[in-house]
This record gives C-alpha cells, structure tokens and sequence, in this order.
C-alpha cells in the first residue's frame, strides 16, 4: 500500500510538472461548436457515460471503462491540454459520425483534432488509470467529471 502511494505521488509530482503550467506541456484555447442536430443515445459511439467510480456519478470512456477527468481553468471558452501533457492526459477523443448531445459537445482543438466536452470542460483520460472504474487521476488542478458538479 505504502509502495503505491510513493508511485501515485511521484506520477503526481512529473504530471503536474508537465501540465500544471511549469516548463513542460502547455493550455491552449480550443472552440466549443454551435449546438447542432443530436443523435439517438444508441448512435453516440463513444461519447462518454456515466458510471459509479469511487462512490460518485462520473463520465468514463465507454470502450474501456476508464474514468475521464477535467482540469481546473478549462472553462469556456476553454483551454485544452496540449504538449507533453498528452502524455499523461490523453484526450477523449469522438468517433467518426458522433454527435453532441445536450452540454455533452466535440470541441475542435488547435492542432485541428476533435476531442468530447461537458459544460465548456474537455474531457480527458488519465495514463495512470491502468483498469476499469480507477480514480488515480485525481490531484492538484485535476478532477473526476462529475456532471453534477461541473
């Protein structure tokens, strides 16, 4: 137990160096769509879901159960993670032909990929979360996506 929490701290430590506004990764703005036509839950391919993890509602990734998490200061217009922070912070990204269902939109980022938002907040799946249902990605700036709190 005391070997994982020295890891989670170190990984901790090295993310929030590359995406807490240090020399590594950098935030950039990114575009939130007109509201266009939705689509048929079933028809959503892989826009996040909620799930239960860690006793609370949160989006994950529908094709692999991960917990998907938003950063603070991501606010609309927004800002996106970019550079080495990728790395640690993997974008969710839609797949071909998803459409935005209500505040659950696909943004445009400056490198010209799409990427799922909530509420003005880009979604993004932490590296450290190795299996289904695990919240590892949660310190500093970094929270759960919890539909109700964002």
């Amino acid at each position: 137990m005391h070997t994982r929490f020295i890891a989670v701290a170190v990984i901790a430590a090295a993310t929030l160096a590359a995406c807490g506004g240090g020399t590594g990764g950098t935030m950039t703005p990114y575009t939130i769509p007109s509201a266009g036509p939705t689509s048929a839950p079933g028809a959503q391919g892989n826009a996040p879901v909620q799930d239960t993890v860690a006793g609370a509602a949160v989006f994950v990734n529908p094709a692999n159960h991960h917990t998907l998490y938003f950063v603070d200061g991501d606010t609309p217009p927004g800002t996106a993670c970019n550079g080495g922070c990728l790395s640690e912070w993997p974008p969710q990204t839609p797949a071909a032909g998803a459409k935005a269902q209500g505040n659950l939109v696909i943004i445009t980022r400056t490198d010209g990929t799409q990427q799922w938002s909530f509420n003005g907040h880009a979604l993004y799946e932490f590296a450290g979360d190795n299996g289904p249902d695990q919240s590892n990605g949660v310190y500093g700036p970094w929270h759960m996506a919890r539909p109700s709190s964002m």
